[in-house]
């Protein structure tokens, strides 16, 4: 079977347990106006463009296909809505500058690239983290992937956004370690406001993990004007107490460290400008999560 991937992270530790390699899925259904992985976002492959690299050989307005690749000045510019992703002004790049972000790959051939790290795993306690993205859009290709990562004997983590129906995350129970979600904000109206989606899926499928003994990491982004209040954490904390002892709760830091990606993706970023989040202010947070 195969699935869209953006990258492979390796050696990652904020992912799970131990050293780990995190599978990052291409697609998601939710549109976070803070999204930090803004390359995730579509469902199908586009072309980056960082403007620092290029040599403007003009190489790539002859091949791209659709023309949607154009000069201005002493910068190119690629219309979004033509492009098709196909990458043929990538493979002609010759300096890098153009990209394809996004992958086909088979889960056999996906085991075979993340199995070199096999080692890590082994001496840290780590194993295999899918992320996206929304990796449980292609749910099939995760479940078929995992299996086989359970076969040969590793720790087996996903992290969503739990918006997805009951029915395709079940399936998922018996192969999946650890389950990292996000609560982002607890009023169904301004989690819609802010992301796109309400969070009612979110909130009872994390009462089903939670009272089916999985092991469970809620964590909320703490973000600038969004939800960085004590009192939005307390709310928060009201919906998980119920399952107190049955799931872990922490917060996350914002930061503005895949900002530059926007840019070289044509995609318009709402946050630009907000700045990080004062460690101060997290740590005060922090105090108020404790109680789950």
């Amino acid at each position: 079977m195969n699935g869209l991937i953006t990258s492979l992270q390796r050696m990652s530790v904020h992912d799970g347990p131990g050293i780990r390699t995190v599978v990052f899925l291409k697609g998601c259904n939710l549109k976070c106006k803070w999204c930090h992985n803004p390359e995730t976002l579509s469902r199908r492959p586009q072309i980056q463009y960082i403007e620092g690299k290029c040599i403007h050989c003009g190489t790539c307005l002859q091949v791209c296909p659709k023309h949607a690749i154009k000069k201005e000045a002493d910068s190119l510019t690629i219309d979004r809505e033509l492009c098709a992703g196909c990458g043929v002004c990538a493979q002609t790049c010759c300096t890098g500058a153009l990209s394809v972000i996004g992958r086909e790959v088979s889960t056999e051939k996906l085991f075979e690239e993340v199995s070199k790290d096999i080692p890590f795993f082994e001496e840290s306690g780590g194993g295999i983290t899918v992320s996206g993205g929304e990796p449980l859009l292609q749910a099939a290709f995760v479940k078929e992937f995992l299996g086989i990562c359970k076969r040969q004997g590793l720790h087996t983590a996903i992290e969503t956004n739990l918006t997805l129906p009951w029915s395709t995350i079940e399936p998922l129970l018996p192969i999946t370690d650890l389950w990292m979600c996000d609560l982002k904000l607890a009023d169904d109206v301004r989690h819609k406001e802010w992301t796109g989606m309400g969070n009612s899926a979110v909130i009872d499928n994390i009462g089903k993990l939670a009272e089916s003994g999985a092991d469970l990491c809620v964590r909320t982004p703490v973000i600038p004007g969004v939800n960085d209040r004590r009192e939005d954490i307390e709310d928060i904390c009201r919906l998980l107490v119920p399952y107190k002892g049955k799931l872990k709760y922490s917060l996350l830091g914002f930061h503005t460290l895949g900002f530059g990606k926007y840019d070289s993706l044509g995609m318009t970023n709402e946050m630009k400008g907000t700045e990080g989040l004062p460690e101060a202010v997290l740590e005060d947070l922090k105090k108020v999560a404790s109680i789950i």
